[in-house]
């Protein structure tokens, strides 16, 4: 059955032109905003940390709305891109690609820090047109013998892999072979994490825990370490920026990755700053504090 509606969705989408298909999503979007009372306070909590009284109560709610809208929206394409790949193509640009191209040269892979900023997963698409091989690490779903059901039938498609951040050990495993595979490995580090592995560093004047496994992983097996944010254009497409990260493989490894953990999360904490309305406000990035000994 799963086969069946996601054949069908696809079906539909390859005759629907992207405006038409962009309308649709926008009202349906409306009704999960209506209803999503919680997020929205949320995000105005995590607006009052970052800005404090910086900015009225107005524009925190302006900026709620339309975090909330492009994030759904930029999800909501995803499904377009699958259908209709190469309408992806065109609506990225990519400034810094010869970092990617540098890090296959290499031959040890790239991982790729990303934040939940603009359209961060359909921006991969584009990845995958400039010939990456692009795998990426997610929670793993409530639903997932559904999930499954669909991805079985998806690694036929045009699309980024996933990696189910649980089982922890499977996890590793399938991180651990896509830079072995000299493979790019996409790695959101935005969200607050409770997991193993967490470093406590600053985001909005604030510690936030945060995965160290990009900065980690790029330290244990050579690989390089890249940011990449999609930035709004005027015409309507998206710059997809990409950065090095430096990475000192001399220091000790809790120090080195300290350090590049921080860096990471300075480029989020300029990215949201710059374009606010873009960063996932919803989620509660400050929830965790540090336990004895953590900073």
């Amino acid at each position: 059955m799963a086969h069946f509606l996601f054949g069908l969705v696809r079906g539909i989408i390859r005759f629907t032109p992207y405006p038409l298909f962009r309308a649709e999503a926008w009202c349906a979007v409306w009704a999960l905003f209506l209803a999503s009372g919680r997020l929205r306070r949320n995000a105005l909590e995590s607006l009052g940390i970052a800005f404090g009284d910086t900015l009225p109560l107005k524009a925190k709610k302006a900026i709620t709305r339309r975090a909330f809208f492009n994030l759904t929206l930029g999800l909501a394409d995803l499904i377009f891109y699958i259908a209709r790949p190469g309408r992806a193509y065109d609506a990225f640009v990519l400034e810094g690609a010869e970092h990617l191209k540098e890090a296959r040269d290499a031959g040890k892979g790239a991982v790729v820090a990303v934040a939940h900023f603009g359209p961060f997963v359909a921006m991969l698409f584009k990845f995958l047109h400039e010939g990456y091989k692009v795998r990426v690490v997610m929670r793993t779903p409530r639903n997932k013998a559904l999930a499954d059901e669909i991805l079985v039938r998806a690694k036929q498609l045009f699309v980024p892999q996933p990696i189910y951040s649980t089982p922890r050990r499977a996890c590793i495993v399938a991180c651990s072979d896509t830079l072995r595979d000299n493979e790019v490995l996409v790695m959101p580090v935005d969200q607050n994490y409770g997991g193993p592995g967490r470093v406590f560093v600053d985001f909005f004047g604030r510690k936030a825990a945060t995965a160290a496994g990009p900065a980690a992983y790029a330290f244990k097996t050579g690989a390089c370490l890249l940011t990449a944010f999609a930035y709004p254009l005027n015409d309507g497409r998206w710059k997809v920026t990409i950065e090095p990260v430096a990475i000192d493989r001399s220091a000790p490894e809790k120090d080195s990755v300290h350090i590049a953990t921080q860096e990471v999360t300075s480029r989020v904490e300029a990215a949201a700053r710059a374009f606010p309305e873009q960063w996932a406000w919803m989620h509660r990035r400050w929830k965790a504090v540090p336990r004895p000994g953590e900073l």
